[in-house]
């Protein structure tokens, strides 16, 4: 999100505009996947139409819809350099396009099997995928092919999530567990999940990991030993997503409560609660200044969130 923009959202404040946030629509039905561009200023998305859509992330503005998925989109994600999207649906067939051509780039068919989670390398060159046959596979970008197959001790691989430096998955499911990615091997099986895991994130820093899950609750731990450090408590039905900020500061969670809230990492503090959203929230992202974040449900449609004029009210409060 550029400065100009957060800049236009106070102003507009100040004027005395309505305070609802944008609300994109395109979709028509659930939108289950949302993503920032490196540079923050595109947004992606994936939903229950099979469609991929690519927004201005300043206006809201759809600027290309991506379609020939023949099942729902489960996931979406940009490339390193911002060039590709990839997305994967819930046939396990993935497929990737360039953004500048709008051209298909990779189309690389499915196992039978439902992909839940779709995430690129740090770098880009290998994406790895998660879904419903226990197994997760690393993909080369350039080329579509298979580079590995691992299989942890889970039922399923809902939610991917890396270490900054690559070395290390954290896999979210019917448990959760620290992978190495030298060799597929689980280092540490992360206690406390009282249900099924439908979100994970590591830290930028790399030190901390948060799951989200159907009980309700984040959950906060020490991400190389799997140590439980606290448990945030607030929604009132299952986390679908969780996101940390840019900085490591702040995180970010979209519920099935319709909610979407803010938390001070160090802390565990509810910062913000917001609310528009009609239906189930299922994801949700921080822009790469941190400054604003997205979110998508069932309601159809993708929500524009300010998170420096929550922080503002929020240290207002405080004072």
């Amino acid at each position: 999100m550029s400065v100009w923009t957060v800049a236009a959202f106070l102003a507009a404040s100040l004027c005395g505009a309505p305070k609802a946030p944008p609300v994109w629509h395109g979709h028509t039905d659930d939108v289950v996947s949302v993503a920032f561009s490196q540079a923050g200023t595109k947004v992606l998305s994936g939903g229950r139409d099979k469609t991929v859509r690519l927004w201005d992330a300043a206006t809201g503005k759809e600027l290309a819809l991506f379609s020939g998925h023949e099942a729902p989109v489960a996931a979406v994600a940009f490339s390193a350099d911002g060039r590709t999207v990839l997305s994967a649906s819930d046939q396990a067939a993935i497929r990737s396009w360039n953004i500048s051509t709008g051209e298909p780039a990779l189309n690389w068919p499915g196992r039978g099997v439902f992909v839940y989670s779709a995430e690129f390398y740090p770098g880009g060159a290998k994406l790895i995928t998660g879904g419903s046959d226990r197994h997760f596979r690393v993909w080369d970008v350039a080329t579509g092919r298979e580079a590995a197959d691992w299989r942890g001790n889970f039922n399923y691989v809902q939610a991917v999530a890396f270490s900054p430096d690559g070395t290390r998955a954290l896999v979210g499911g019917s448990d959760c567990e620290i992978i190495d990615l030298a060799t597929g091997k689980t280092r540490v099986v992360l206690a406390g999940p009282t249900g099924i895991v439908l979100d994970v994130d590591i830290s930028p820093d790399g030190s901390r990991a948060l799951t989200a899950g159907m009980d309700g609750n984040l959950r906060l731990y020490e991400a190389r030993t799997g140590v439980l450090t606290a448990v945030w408590k607030g929604h009132r039905k299952a986390v679908a997503w969780a996101d940390f900020s840019p900085d490591g500061s702040l995180a970010l969670s979209g519920s099935y409560d319709y909610t979407v809230r803010l938390w001070e990492v160090a802390t565990g503090r509810e910062i913000k609660v917001w609310t528009g959203h009609t239906d189930r929230v299922r994801a949700v992202a921080f822009s790469p200044d941190g400054r604003s974040a997205i979110s998508a449900g069932d309601d159809d449609t993708i929500r524009l969130w300010d998170v420096g004029a929550a922080l503002t009210e929020d240290r207002a409060k405080t004072r």
